[in-house]
This record gives C-alpha cells, sequence and structure tokens, in this order.
C-alpha cells in the first residue's frame, strides 16, 4: 500500500535519520525520533528488552504490541521465542527488531491509527510498523564496512560506610556474637561487582548485480558487556538479499 493511497497518520523513519552509535536493536534507535511512538527499555542489562507503543495503550488484557511488516510479511511479537536455556531471554523475547541488525535497515514506515486495520485487520489495532531492509542496486560491487567501539562507566553508586564507620557502629550497637565477626577485610564490594564495559558492533556488507540480479549479502558482530560483571550480550547476523525481476520487472521475486 503506498502511503499515498492511506488517509491516516504516517511517519517515515530513514536510518540516515537515526543515531547509528552502538545500539542493541532498532527500537533504541527511534526513540524520541517519531511523534506518537513510545519506547520504554524495560531492562538495564546488555540486550535488554524494548517496549514499543505507538499512542499509548490500547488494551488492559489483550495486548499492545503493535504489528511488524518486515519485507512485505507479518510477524508478531509473540513469534519470538527467548533462549532454551532463559538466558538473556530479554534481547529477542520482546519485539522481533531486537533479532535485526540495524545495518540491515533501509527505512521504517509507521502507520499510527484505525486506516492500517483496513489493510492488515484486526492484527494491526495496535498500529503498524513496516520494516524495508536494504537490497543490491548499482551493477558495480560495492563493499562497505563499519565499525563502532564503546566504554561504558558507572556514574555513581549507593554510599557505602567505611570499613572504619562499620566497625564504629558494629562495636556501639551489636552484640557479641556480631561484634566476634569482624574481621580484617576491607572490601569495597562496588568495585568486585562493576567494571568497564566495553562494546563493539561490527558490519561487513556486499552488493551489486550479477546478470541484472540485485544482491546483497551482509555479516554482522556486535558483542556488549555490561558495568555489571556477569552481564552481556552477543549477537551475530548473516543475511542475503537476492531481489530479480522479469518481464520489465512486472514479476519479481
Amino acid at each position: 500500500m503506498k502511503k499515498s493511497d492511506l488517509t491516516g497518520a504516517v511517519t517515515s523513519v530513514k536510518t540516515e535519520d537515526l543515531p547509528m552509535a552502538a545500539n542493541t536493536s532498532i527500537s533504541h534507535m527511534l526513540s524520541g525520533k517519531a511523534a506518537g511512538i513510545t519506547s520504554v527499555q524495560n531492562s538495564a542489562q546488555p540486550g535488554g528488552g524494548v517496549t514499543l507503543r505507538i499512542r499509548g495503550e490500547a488494551s488492559t488484557g489483550a495486548g499492545n504490541e503493535p504489528l511488524y511488516i518486515i519485507d512485505g510479511f507479518p510477524v508478531g511479537g509473540s513469534q519470538v521465542e527467548p533462549a532454551a536455556d532463559n538466558r538473556y531471554s530479554d534481547f529477542g523475547s520482546r519485539n522481533p527488531l531486537n533479532s535485526i541488525n540495524p545495518n540491515d535497515i533501509e527505512s521504517i514506515e509507521i502507520l499510527k491509527d484505525a486506516s492500517s486495520t483496513a489493510i492488515y485487520g484486526a492484527r494491526a489495532a495496535n498500529g503498524v510498523i513496516i520494516i524495508t531492509t536494504k537490497k543490491g542496486a548499482d551493477s558495480k560491487l560495492k563493499i562497505s564496512f563499519n565499525t563502532t567501539n564503546s566504554l561504558q562507566v558507572r556514574t555513581q553508586t549507593a554510599d557505602m560506610l567505611s570499613r572504619g564507620e562499620f566497625i564504629n557502629i558494629v562495636n556501639s550497637n551489636g552484640s557479641d556474637a556480631q561484634k566476634a565477626l569482624l574481621g580484617t577485610a576491607n572490601t569495597d564490594w562496588n568495585d568486585e561487582i562493576y567494571n568497564v564495559a566495553f562494546g563493539t558492533d561490527n558490519n561487513l556488507s556486499f552488493s551489486g548485480k550479477l546478470k541484472n540480479i540485485p544482491y546483497r549479502v551482509s555479516l554482522g558482530y556486535y558483542n556488549q558487556d555490561g558495568i555489571l560483571r556477569t552481564d552481556n550480550a552477543e549477537r551475530i547476523t548473516g543475511n542475503i538479499s537476492v531481489s530479480p525481476g522479469f518481464f520489465n520487472n512486472y514479476l519479481k521475486f
């Protein structure tokens, strides 16, 4: 459906307008870039799920996830299952955008109101997010590589008692059994559990046209540590797009 055929509210977002920093998914990048779109991160861990809402909550029990259309195929949020061992389940279970490399996305169209239900039915009651991925076009081979690297540090932690202050409180208010447990250790537990988090996002793509058949091949590697030592999110993506046309492009695959 062309945007010109719609009478409702439509927002078009190009990936070049989005901040291509070390983001886990396109969900993070949409925040603040489209009117009426609310993006809420559910978890602070790397790869944490993001909840997208178009014009707020619409139902108390029937779900509020928008319908995702990826290159013409409808994908619902419930179709993306968490990992078998349930580790980092927020990374893939919240919405399909978390499994797509943001560098493979060409543009995003957001349908916000009831006109979208006329196209896609009741599934579009909470709005529609249409995603178009990049395709090969030019006859010349084009090779592209980009990398983003980042460091994250904690900015503030809870105030802790010093060793001397802790010992004074125990000696003043503790029982004899508690006083007997005081040892000689002097551990800052904030330093023990937090660290400087390194993140890297690397993407390599080849695109061109082989005997009138446009193609694009891409590889991506994303790895983000958390400031909590045990947190980490890793994503390896591969995408092959072949889009031949026949009969003067009246028939496309």
